[in-house]
């Protein structure tokens, strides 16, 4: 069996908040972060709202960052370096109390903010790009415009203002991108590559291009009412998802290196598993075949039967395509032992954070763990007879959670599932 990896760290920006114990609690009482846009004119958008981080969490976030990060103009960037400074103080580490070359980052990001006035700006009177002028007068482009930001700069930041010169790796696999940065993290830590690893995702598409591309994927949901009543995983209504923002980050670190240094792991990271349906690149296999392996994968790589297995934190997207898709899959892996299972939607209550969302609903499935209790899924009003599992609508629910699986399902049939355990 593989060696399970220690949780002793973890931090998360939602738009339920960006302490780690206020966005869990909020969590627990089915309270939703979806709210109107703020942080531009959406009017214009058939959208009912986003699960978009408010402005006062925006300023006193910025304020908790050193003053030369602070200024940093792509908000995925601010959310990626908070909540891993988060992670780091809430491991009881500090820069310069571990051997640089031993700690590494892998982050899943976005692939940056497309923002058409830098391209409009240097635009010939035909309409095709000036390329000599860009290159003269490049220093004007946004500072939150992907000229500036390439994916890989939160990764970046992130060593630099830590001092970590370890491994380190960005990976841009869409929304299952945070899973596989933490699945890629715990492989690091069990090869021996390095004694600690901070991984997770950051990302924020709650921006005119963004949102225009879910709405053209025909995605995102139109329907109107209320922002909190519009994301209904697994219910017979549901009209699609809704974008969020934010990022979740975690330590990992090996059993013993934990103990030697008396830190108490919230839980184990005990098993990945990683696949591609090969199916389409905007729609899940509707078998689920694909979500399937990798959930399969995680439980034998964490030496885990699905019997002792008691949660799942779903990709839970509120997609007509997605959710009787995971069901499936679902029910697959674990056979008879699925109707026993209970089965949450953190995206219910914040959103999807698109390639960062595996960060958050990563914490929330440690915490579940570590604490023997699930969140609810909100909204779920008119139950689908094709998604028949327990998806814990009622509210927050005290059970024994002995172990658990994070699922994380992108665009172009990217899958992967981590499994959690109870630390000895």
């Amino acid at each position: 069996m593989a060696r399970p990896v220690a949780v002793t760290g973890m931090g998360l920006v939602t738009s339920l908040g960006a302490d780690l114990e206020t966005a869990w609690g909020r969590a627990l009482a089915g309270e939703s972060g979806l709210r109107p846009i703020r942080s531009f004119d959406a009017s214009g958008l058939p959208v009912a709202g986003a699960g978009e981080v408010p402005p006062g969490e925006m300023e006193a976030l910025r304020a908790r960052l050193p003053e030369e990060l602070s200024g940093e103009g792509e908000r995925r960037v601010l959310f990626a370096l908070d909540a891993a400074q988060s992670a780091f103080a809430d491991a009881g580490l500090a820069p310069g109390g571990i051997d640089p070359l031993r700690a590494g980052v892998v982050m899943g990001t976005g692939l940056g903010t497309y923002r058409m006035e830098d391209f409009a700006a240097w635009a010939d009177p035909g309409g095709r790009p000036d390329w000599l002028r860009f290159a003269r007068e490049a220093a004007r482009a946004h500072p939150g415009g992907y000229f500036k930001n390439p994916p890989e700069r939160a990764t970046s930041l992130i060593a630099r203002s830590l001092g970590l010169a370890g491994p380190a790796a960005t990976l841009t696999s869409a929304c299952a991108a945070a899973a596989q940065a933490v699945g890629l993290g715990m492989r690091m830590i069990r090869r021996g590559e390095a004694d600690v690893v901070l991984c997770g995702g950051a990302d924020s598409m709650i921006h005119p291009l963004g949102m225009a591309i879910f709405l053209l994927l025909g995605a995102a949901s139109t329907a109107p009412g209320p922002p909190e009543s519009v994301c209904r995983p697994f219910d017979r209504k549901r009209s699609g998802l809704v974008v969020g923002e934010g990022a979740g980050v975690v330590v990992l670190e090996s059993e013993a290196r934990a103990a030697r240094r008396g830190a108490e792991p919230y839980a184990l990271l005990c098993g990945y598993g990683a696949s591609m349906d090969a199916h389409q690149v905007t729609a899940p296999d509707p078998r689920g075949r694909g979500a399937a392996r990798a959930m399969a994968e995680a439980l034998r790589d964490a030496d885990l039967s699905p019997a002792e297995v008691a949660y799942v934190n779903a990709h839970g997207t509120g997609t007509k395509l997605n959710d009787p898709a995971e069901t499936l899959a679902i029910r697959e892996v674990f056979g008879e032992a699925a109707g026993r299972l209970a089965v949450s939607s953190t995206k219910s209550l914040i959103g999807h954070l698109i390639a960062a969302c595996g960060g958050p609903e990563l914490v929330f499935t440690v915490l579940s763990v570590q604490r023997d209790v699930v969140h609810p899924t909100r909204n779920l009003e008119n139950p689908d007879p094709k998604c028949g599992l327990d998806y814990v609508p009622e509210g927050a629910r005290a059970m024994p959670v002995a172990a658990a699986i994070s699922n994380s399902f992108g665009f172009g049939g990217q899958n992967a599932a981590l499994a959690v355990r109870k630390a000895a």
